[in-house]
């Protein structure tokens, strides 16, 4: 065990003299690490970070399809945040039947619109809208107050039209509400004089309603909704959308959102995944470099390797003292390339960043706790991309037998 300790020890004490050793081929892998691992920190966290502030911004535009039914009369808007009341129904699967190719999301909505759920003044209409928490994406973002916490069941959300405070009860059909949260203004009549309420719990008030207006409205129905909003991903288009949905599902009309939205949100999508492939390029390429670098390597260290195997080194211990080589240089090179790749931030930050406040759009960035967990996962990267590339040149020379390395030169 002793002898076997010692050798280790001196492996990888070897290791390290060689690095040394050969400092000009040294710093020149750490430099070309270092510069891409730079460009991939870098551009991991600008590209997080402004992907996570325009999402804040774009959250708000609303959806980029609404599905109502074909007798439904709708207005017009900048951004389609809810659906029309209406007491034209469609089918609760209706988007699902209709299997749209590259839809990133969709969030039904049931509303009533009615001056007898004795919330409000006396003979007020009152837009109550049936919502599901878990698939919104238009009416969430628009929260400017909230209780802490989680919503619960029998929670409700306030249009920016309501006054009444956060905590308050309301009544409504007769049955107590807890007044959790409050959107900011939107410009949408419907959605600022709305009470939100969410699906779950809009159904469960079906007999209360039921005997208050003498009839079920079909919007309560278990199988039927008001209305669908859509979020197209990166990879479908609104006449792929329309086409699905006109062709399979009758009595139905489409909405369109704003065109440019829709685009730039789809664009932010595929800029990410640009940014998965080009990390996975120079992942690839340094492998190669670095697979090279060490074939040259080997073949130049070919005695001190067969004197290596003489004294008792095992293969693996060869290999293993290469990989060390490898990680060493490559997770001190992403190591330097991060600090840098710190300072290729900073200039960002005075550039792009001072655009975007100028457009009115905050920037977000990666909190610290991403931003190390984004510098650990490059130097980690790093060393196991550099063990990857030194591991077959170092396995080979390993292989070979003591006395074809001795007794030949370099």
């Amino acid at each position: 065990m002793r002898g076997f300790g010692s050798t280790r020890g001196l492996l990888l004490m070897l290791a390290v003299q060689n690095l040394g050793r050969r400092q000009t081929r040294t710093w020149l892998l750490v430099a070309a690490i270092a510069l891409a691992s730079a460009v991939t920190f870098a551009g991991v966290v600008a590209m997080a970070s402004v992907t996570a502030s325009m999402q804040v911004g774009l959250s708000r535009v609303g959806a980029d399809l609404m599905v109502v039914n074909r007798d439904a009369l709708t207005n017009i808007t900048n951004a389609l945040l809810v659906v029309e009341p209406t007491d034209s129904t469609v089918a609760a699967d209706a988007v699902l039947r209709a299997d749209i190719h590259g839809m990133a999301g969709f969030s039904a909505q049931r509303i009533l619109r009615t001056d007898r759920s004795g919330f409000g003044a006396a003979g007020e209409p009152v837009d109550l809208i049936g919502f599901d928490p878990g698939t919104d994406f238009t009416i969430l973002p628009w929260l400017s107050e909230r209780l802490a916490g989680p919503m619960r069941p029998d929670d409700v959300i306030l249009g920016g039209a309501r006054d009444l405070p956060l905590g308050s009860k309301a009544l409504i059909f007769g049955q107590s509400f807890r007044v959790y949260g409050k959107l900011a203004r939107t410009g949408s009549g419907t959605q600022e004089r709305g009470v939100f309420v969410q699906v779950v719990r809009f159904l469960a008030l079906a007999p209360a309603i039921r005997d208050r207006l003498g009839s079920l409205p079909h919007m309560l129905e278990p199988d039927r909704v008001t209305g669908f909003l859509i979020r197209m991903g990166p990879a479908s288009t609104e006449l792929q959308a329309r086409f699905a949905l006109l062709s399979k599902i009758p009595d139905i009309k489409v909405i369109v959102g704003s065109a440019l939205l829709t685009g730039i949100r789809q664009g932010l999508g595929m800029l990410l995944g640009g940014l998965v492939l080009l990390v996975v390029a120079l992942s690839i390429s340094t492998a190669m470099m670095v697979a090279l670098l060490f074939s040259a390597i080997m073949a130049e260290r070919r005695r001190e390797f067969g004197l290596l195997k003489a004294i008792g080194a095992r293969n693996g211990q060869i290999v293993g003292m290469a990989l060390v080589e490898a990680a060493l240089a490559t997770a001190g090179g992403a190591a330097i390339g991060v600090i840098f790749g710190l300072l290729l931030l900073r200039l960002f930050e005075r550039g792009l960043v001072h655009h975007l406040g100028e457009m009115g759009i905050p920037f977000l960035w990666l909190d610290g706790a991403r931003t190390c967990g984004v510098a650990a996962a490059c130097v980690v990267g790093a060393a196991l991309v550099g063990m990857a590339g030194a591991f077959l040149p170092a396995w080979r020379m390993g292989r070979r037998d003591i006395h074809d390395l001795l007794g030949k030169e370099s």
